[in-house]
């Protein structure tokens, strides 16, 4: 048996301290629109009411033209975590849980609220736009976080694009590219036709979830990933580019450097000569871990990762 295995070596359950030093910007933001949800949805609190009835119109926080107009400067943040209905949040929900993750782990914490909150910020700003100056109506009340997710997938897809999508067994750029394709065909008809009376489509904000994923898109693409943007590059050489997903260059200047992780495993071979299984089995455990380190940086470990980590420096230091 392990030494970390018995039980006066265990650790006890973490304290409250611990769990909130471990909490990061998606539980944040995952944790706030569920919050929102909750107080709007099940609680019945936060909502506008007719004037003469006192009837429920529609929750509090929408943004729309004549929000801004009336002083709300506070609704195009507030928006973006304040959903319509159960069928938009556990949507959003869902792209957030599969993608926001993600995308915390690959570009990090300030990188990912940044994301979350400019792609809900683009999406309302072309939504209002359009409906005021080719739809003529300036009321319409704009909700949900479906820009700020969007954002988030554009930008975990031009990092990941070979990732299957669970339950869809299909590459989440094919799934992405079916997403935009639907989403400007909504959009073409909400500007030039009519929706069947029984189709509940009309509602939808087609426009702010295009402008929404074009902001995670450049985004990522400002970072680096999928290629360099034209206007980033120094030299004609660099122009010229090569086929990776990420420049080396910029790669290297977005992360930090591999850390220097004290495990000589030529000198545990030599001191183990009976090959225990303990070696092979931590050298298993590791290497996946600094390629990981090596590939997208500290902020990509989860914590047991990261207590492996430490866990074999210590062993392999004695």
């Amino acid at each position: 048996m392990s030494i970390d295995d018995r039980d006066y070596m265990r650790a006890g359950p973490p304290s409250f301290g611990q769990r909130l030093r471990g909490l990061t910007a998606f539980h944040a933001v995952l944790g706030l629109n569920i919050l929102v949800f909750v107080i709007q949805w099940i609680f019945q609190g936060a909502w506008v009411h007719d004037v003469l009835t006192g009837a429920f119109v529609r929750p509090l926080g929408g943004v729309s033209v004549d929000e801004l107009i009336a002083g709300h400067f506070w609704t195009p943040f507030t928006y973006m975590f304040v959903h319509s209905s159960w069928g938009a949040f556990v949507g959003n929900m869902l792209i957030l849980w599969f993608a926001g993750r993600r995308v915390m782990d690959l570009y990090g914490g300030r990188n990912f609220l940044l994301m979350y909150v400019l792609s809900g910020l683009v999406g309302a700003a072309v939504e209002m736009a359009i409906s005021a100056y080719v739809l003529k109506t300036t009321s319409d009340s704009l909700m949900g976080a479906s820009a700020s997710v969007l954002g988030l997938l554009l930008a975990y897809g031009i990092a990941m694009p070979e990732v299957e999508v669970p339950f869809l067994s299909v590459r989440l750029w094919t799934f992405i590219k079916v997403l935009i394709v639907a989403n400007v065909v909504l959009a073409g008809i909400t500007l030039f036709g009519h929706f069947p009376a029984w189709l509940a489509l009309e509602d939808v904000a087609y426009f702010a979830h295009l402008g929404g994923a074009l902001a995670g898109w450049y985004f990522a693409r400002s970072l680096g990933y999928g290629g360099v943007p034209l206007h980033l590059l120094t030299s004609p050489q660099q122009a010229a580019g090569s086929s990776l997903r990420r420049k080396p260059a910029l790669a290297h200047a977005q992360r930090k450097r591999r850390p220097a992780v004290d495990v000589d495993m030529e000198a545990v071979r030599k001191e183990n000569p009976r090959n225990d299984p303990l070696v092979d089995l931590m050298k298993d455990e590791i290497d996946p871990i600094l390629d990981k380190i090596n590939d997208f940086g500290m902020s990509s470990l989860t914590d047991e990762e990261r207590r492996a980590l430490e866990r074999a420096s210590r062993r392999f230091s004695k």
